[in-house]
């Protein structure tokens, strides 16, 4: 499973900047994440650590600390967050704003990769560590389901990795937007399932057996 960013600090920065340039835009986003999303993730999680399946976080940040290795569309988000907040929204790599937020932790040995991209694929290495361990699926979750959520499921897909985005386990700004997006990977790269339809899916998957 892997969870695209940025499940940092619990304000999710870039929606601080929203709400400084129009008060209660992303009060339905928040609400969905927080009541939603993140138990959605919390069910998922505990699912596939019960079957040692692998779990992948992710995470946009700067390993300089000022995002000069950051594209420019990416950069523009900080260069807006210092304009109207006087902070940048892609922290330094390590920092606790840059973080795994706590109702989502990481358990010991799982991956936290840092991006610097919309999709995970194309900046982390995620693909070689998949394949040395001959992981053919993977299940997309996180924020947002019409950028990041999206755009790794549809690298995965074009990497031939059957590829799940799960509908609950994932949103953005905008219903309409976020609905878009899953029919739009339904129809064309891949499967959109709720997180009980993966669990399900889990349970009955047939195991290998310990050599």
């Amino acid at each position: 499973m892997i969870l695209p960013p940025n499940f940092a600090q619990p304000s999710f920065p870039f929606t601080e900047v929203f709400e400084k340039l129009s008060p209660g835009s992303s009060a339905g986003y928040l609400k969905r994440v927080r009541e939603t999303v993140i138990p959605s993730i919390q069910k998922l999680l505990h699912a596939f650590r019960a079957i040692g399946s692998p779990v992948v976080f992710t995470a946009v940040g700067s390993e300089a600390g000022d995002g000069r290795e950051l594209p420019a569309w990416l950069r523009s988000f900080d260069e807006l967050g210092l304009a109207t907040l006087g902070k940048r929204i892609w922290r330094a790599v390590g920092d606790p704003s840059w973080k795994i937020d706590e109702a989502l932790k990481p358990m010991p040995g799982e991956l936290v990769l840092n991006k610097v991209s919309a999709g995970t694929f194309s900046t982390t290495g995620l693909e070689q560590r998949l394949r040395h361990q001959e992981i053919d699926c993977v299940i997309v979750t996180g924020v947002s389901s019409d950028v990041c959520v999206a755009t790794t499921a549809r690298e995965a897909a074009d990497r031939g990795f059957k590829t799940i985005m799960v509908g609950d386990a994932c949103t953005t700004l905008s219903e309409t937007m976020h609905q878009a997006s899953l029919e739009t990977f339904n129809i064309a790269f891949g499967w959109v399932r709720t997180t009980d339809e993966v669990i399900a899916l889990l349970e009955n998957a047939p195991r290998t057996p310990p050599i």
